[in-house]
């Protein structure tokens, strides 16, 4: 037998070449092995017949209901446990020879996740950045063509670094969202360097259903075995709820700037849209970086505002901090931002601000972060279609908070009327000073010509993306090319 035989524990037909692995029928090609698993509506094992008509060598499957007469299709019971293994031996790649540094949260595990692989990259190691943005292979160009999802499942991940060979062990930055984690997507990599819960607010409750059941999501990153746990103080409350935290050797380090007395303490010393310096107080540090206790770092940077400082502290807290010293400022600057993520344009003659914010906490939390920075705020933004309906009117009035202005507009209205999505937005809103332009160029246009001196025009919710879901058809359009075309 050979070795994939064996992992699998079946005996291949004469001749059967297997060229790659895949759980997904839309994603077989001559040559794949089919995974059929529990998927969140059905089983994959219902697509097993589909796999073999469009190229598949064979199938394997793991639902003891499906009784099919098939000799390409195999069912076998325990198949979940012998999945790594059998991609490792395909691939010819050892998955756990790579440092994985895992973040959640329902704001910020993009930035966080990508300045991470900015430090690891600048610190002469490579790096493999995985999330909402794509994938960045060093300082390769984004490729979103493996994945449409923020996180990939482990057949992804294997085709992922199959195309991109790392030449020693490589370090892997991975956002993780709570579907992922619901959905034990990246439950099979065994062990991360570090697991990061940034922040948990509410979102994605037309999934998860309740506050309840998507905080439950989110610690699930924990039980995957890492030395790192981090946690920002204001998560770490619900740590008692979850015995899997409790009793693990590898305790959480919580992460504040109010609490001088946490694990990791951080204080903004200064701040402006084009400098920050900070620093980093170690009173607790995590049992692998024992060695600097007690310690102070300084550092200074480009970014802005304050919550991108948070999430610049979960990067450099779960690396480690052997690359800096103590009694100098490191210099950070040449960190840069994810494109769509708080992105101040340059060269222009305006204030203009895109940001991906598209959920009440995050709007509240930027738009509160930038206004003193600015005369006035001009804002444009939506409410997706098709999502949870709850969040609509807190969104609009978080945006009417603090701005002069809300221009209203699509966001992926996707099958629902836009008319509908606004009336839901101005529930118990005071919508006086809010512009309804469905048209998100037209919206963007209008915007900017009402923008007064001194003032800030942000563009909030699509942030890198380049389409827009209207009528179930998606077509292309990018924030970014309305505002180069209007200060061209």
């Amino acid at each position: 037998m050979s070795e994939l035989e064996n992992i699998l524990g079946i005996n291949f037909k004469k001749g059967t070449k297997i060229l790659e692995a895949t759980n997904s029928s839309k994603k077989v090609k001559k040559g794949s092995i089919f995974f059929g698993l529990p998927g969140v509506k059905e089983h994959g094992s219902k697509y097993s017949e589909d796999a073999l008509n469009m190229g598949a060598s064979l199938v394997v499957h793991n639902d003891s209901n499906a009784h099919i007469n098939n000799d390409d299709i195999f069912y076998i019971k325990d198949l979940e446990d012998r999945i790594v293994n059998f991609l490792n031996a395909l691939y010819d790649i050892d998955i756990s020879n790579n440092n994985f540094f895992g973040f959640t949260g329902t704001n910020g595990k993009s930035s966080a996740a990508y300045l991470c692989h900015q430090l690891l990259i600048k610190f002469g190691y490579e790096s493999l950045y995985v999330g909402t943005l794509g994938i960045q292979f060093n300082q390769n160009k984004f490729n979103n063509t493996f994945s449409t999802k923020t996180t990939p499942d482990i057949f992804e991940l294997f085709n992922i670094l199959n195309n991109n060979k790392f030449e020693d062990a490589g370090n892997i930055c991975i956002e993780i969202s709570s579907h992922a984690l619901d959905q034990k997507r990246v439950s099979n990599i065994g062990w991360f360097n570090s697991t990061s819960i940034l922040n948990i607010t509410s979102d994605h409750l037309d999934y998860h259903k309740d506050i309840a059941s998507y905080r439950d999501a989110k610690f699930e990153i924990y039980k995957m075995h890492s030395s790192i746990k981090l946690i920002d103080e204001d998560s770490s409350k619900y740590k008692d709820d979850y015995d899997f935290v409790q009793n693990d050797e590898y305790k959480l380090t919580t992460i504040s700037n109010k609490n001088n007395f946490s694990d990791i303490f951080f204080r903004i010393t200064e701040m402006s849209p084009h400098k920050t310096f900070f620093y980093i107080s170690v009173n607790k540090p995590p049992n692998v970086y024992q060695n600097i206790k007690k310690k102070k770092y300084n550092f200074s940077c480009n970014l802005f505002p304050e919550f991108n400082i948070h999430n610049l502290i979960f990067s450099i807290c779960s690396i480690g901090f052997d690359k800096f010293e103590e009694n100098i400022i490191n210099d950070l600057s040449f960190l840069n931002l994810p494109k769509g993520r708080c992105e101040v344009i340059r060269d222009i003659p305006s204030n203009v601000i895109i940001d991906y914010a598209h959920n009440p906490e995050a709007i509240d939390n930027f738009l509160s972060s930038i206004r003193d920075y600015y005369k006035n705020l001009v804002v444009v933004f939506g409410c997706g279609g098709d999502r949870d309906k709850s969040k609509r009117t807190k969104m609009l009035e978080a945006a009417i908070k603090s701005s002069s202005k809300v221009i209203f507009t699509s966001d992926n209205s996707r099958s629902e009327d836009f008319e509908n999505i606004f009336t839901d937005a101005a529930q118990n809103n005071n919508i006086e000073d809010v512009v309804k332009i469905k048209d998100r160029e037209e919206a963007i246009i209008h915007a900017s010509k009402i923008l007064p001196n001194n003032g800030c025009l942000v563009i909030l919710g699509k942030g890198h993306e380049e389409t827009q879901e209207e009528k179930n058809k998606t077509n292309f359009f990018s924030d970014h090319e309305v505002i180069n075309e209007i200060y061209k």
